[in-house]
């Protein structure tokens, strides 16, 4: 391979390729384009590589686990380059931005450098060649450590922006964009999971207008949404007609800061809006009656604020919703008619407000598949139309005022994993039909008023893994293209997001409390899989604990 003194473009992504990367490559002295992404190369990458492959335009070295240290100034002469990637390096890289002092002959259209540890001796500063940088279509920079203050300097030289991505680092400072940007091509903006403080600016809407993904959560942010944010959209031509339809924010992430007032500005009109985060934050006053013009909203989440009223009764026009969370608000009931128009919920978490004394019998759960009610001042019996809650997963009523026996029925909910009744006024015997749920990992009935003996069929449970079924652990793809100058070659980028993260994955999100030792602890994600537990305490069971309780090894 390496005898190919005159070939342009090598392309060896997505093999299995391992060990470090072969060190003829830097004889390799007419080559434009090198990709490499997706093997298992590792140990260092040849400074030499880099400085001897002057006329490269193309470098990609994402997606594989270079170790040791790499200094870009190294690049500094190659006056063609265009292109650098070196994402999910395991943060098992050092990167060098700023020493030896160098100056790019280079304008980069698309940087990313994610993963690696970035400048170490320089306390994780933001590179200072990017000042000299004013081409960038798109620059990813995640999970880098990286400090400083958030650089709007790079959205000032940089107009055609399309991508902006800073999330996972240490910025700080204030979100300042200046009043007389305008960065229309920009769809992807994420600058979560950072420390930048102070206020949304008044004009972001106006700056951002063509915006597809926004995510500002986990920062310090506090203050108001502006109006214009309510306003981020585009015309768009379909085939040769004229525009007419909105394609307009599709996701919001203000997650995990400090902002309050109301939830969304009063004359809000995402009419593409499809996932909505605005949970842990301070917002205060009704449920935006905006949300009426997203229709295509598919998860909302505004759970851990002081919203305050009735959940109102267009509540059911939002007809996709899948994921609904309000919990820990201080709403109250009852919950409208129209609520029975959601057909498609799967996720519905209602806790922690004042929604009793019951839930319409009307409510759909054909497809829910988690249930959380706790602490929400519900009385009677146990619901009589979960019975119809075929694909149930967590069922979580504790801490209401529940009475009457567990229903016989409950054998009927095979897909239950997590049952947890605590602090209800549940009386009678544990119904053995509670043994025929085969998949249960949680069970806590505790805090109750059951009697009778523990059923010793209690053994037949697995209490094994969690578990999330693979089919819904789906990730979505952009596919981004690069041509080199002549157009002879096209090479494409692949982004791969994971479902839950963004796009609200049902499965993904699910969160349980549960408590062992005395703790009341949260479990999701991985460890929920590998959760498992049961608990009886505080009832008034008599009788000896059956000796099969000592064969359920997954409870050790």
């Amino acid at each position: 391979l390496c005898g190919l003194r005159n070939l342009e473009e090598l392309d060896i992504s997505g093999n299995g390729f391992w060990g470090p990367l072969p060190s003829c490559l830097c004889n390799m002295t007419s080559l434009r384009a090198l990709d490499v992404r997706n093997n298992n190369f590792s140990g260092a990458i040849p400074s030499s590589l880099l400085s001897n492959l002057k006329s490269l335009e193309y470098i990609v070295f994402s997606g594989n686990a270079f170790e040791g240290s790499l200094s870009l100034a190294s690049l500094a002469n190659n006056s063609n380059l265009e292109v650098f990637h070196l994402i999910d390096s395991h943060n098992r890289l050092e990167v060098n931005t700023e020493e030896p002092t160098w100056f790019p002959s280079f304008q980069l259209k698309k940087f990313g450098l994610s993963n690696c540890v970035l400048n170490k001796d320089a306390n994780g500063v933001i590179p200072s060649f990017l000042k000299e940088q004013h081409d960038l279509t798109s620059i990813q920079f995640s999970h880098n450590g990286m400090t400083g203050n958030f650089p709007n300097w790079i959205l000032v030289n940089n107009v055609n922006l399309a991508r902006f991505e800073f999330t996972g680092n240490n910025l700080s400072g204030a979100f300042d964009l200046p009043s007389n940007l305008n960065l229309v091509s920009m769809w992807w903006f994420d600058v979560s999971a950072n420390v930048i403080e102070g206020e949304l600016p008044p004009w972001i809407g106006s700056i951002l207008p063509n915006l597809a993904y926004l995510n500002l959560s986990n920062n310090s942010l506090k203050g108001r949404i502006p109006p214009s944010m309510g306003y981020m959209k585009v015309l768009g031509n379909i085939g040769l007609t004229l525009a007419k339809d909105c394609l307009s924010l599709s996701t919001l992430k203000l997650s995990g800061n400090n902002l309050q007032g109301q939830m969304l500005p009063r004359f809000t009109n995402l009419r593409n809006l499809t996932f909505l985060y605005l949970d842990s934050n301070r917002f205060t006053g009704d449920i935006s009656l905006g949300l009426l013009n997203s229709s295509l909203l598919i998860v909302l989440d505004v759970s851990h604020n002081f919203l305050s009223g009735t959940l109102p009764n267009w509540i059911g026009d939002l007809q996709l919703l899948s994921g609904l969370m309000l919990s820990g608000n201080l709403l109250r009931g009852p919950l409208p008619f129209n609520f029975c128009n959601l057909i498609f919920l799967e996720r519905l978490d209602l806790s922690s407000n004042n929604l009793g004394p019951d839930i319409p019998p009307c409510t759909k759960v054909t497809l829910m598949k988690y249930l959380h009610l706790t602490n929400d001042r519900l009385a009677g019996h146990f619901p009589e139309f979960l019975s119809g809650a075929s694909s149930i997963v967590t069922l979580d009523l504790r801490y209401n005022a529940l009475s009457g026996k567990i229903p016989n029925w409950i054998s009927s909910l095979q897909t239950l994993k997590v049952l947890l009744l605590q602090g209800n006024n549940f009386e009678g015997s544990i119904p053995l039909d509670v043994c025929l749920l085969k998949n249960m990992s949680m069970l806590d009935l505790s805090n109750n008023n059951l009697s009778g003996k523990i059923p010793s069929c209690l053994k037949d449970l697995t209490f094994g893994e969690y578990g999330l079924s693979s089919k819904y652990l789906l990730s979505r793809r952009w596919v981004e293209y690069w041509e080199l100058h002549d157009y002879k070659v096209r090479f494409s980028f692949n982004y791969w997001y994971n479902e839950g993260d963004i796009f609200g994955n049902m499965d993904v999100l699910e969160e349980v409390n549960f408590v062992t030792k005395r703790r009341l602890e949260s479990y999701k994600g991985n460890i929920l899989k590998l959760m498992s537990g049961m608990d009886l305490s505080q009832n008034n069971l008599i009788g000896f604990i059956p000796p099969e309780v000592g064969y359920l090894s997954e409870l050790l």
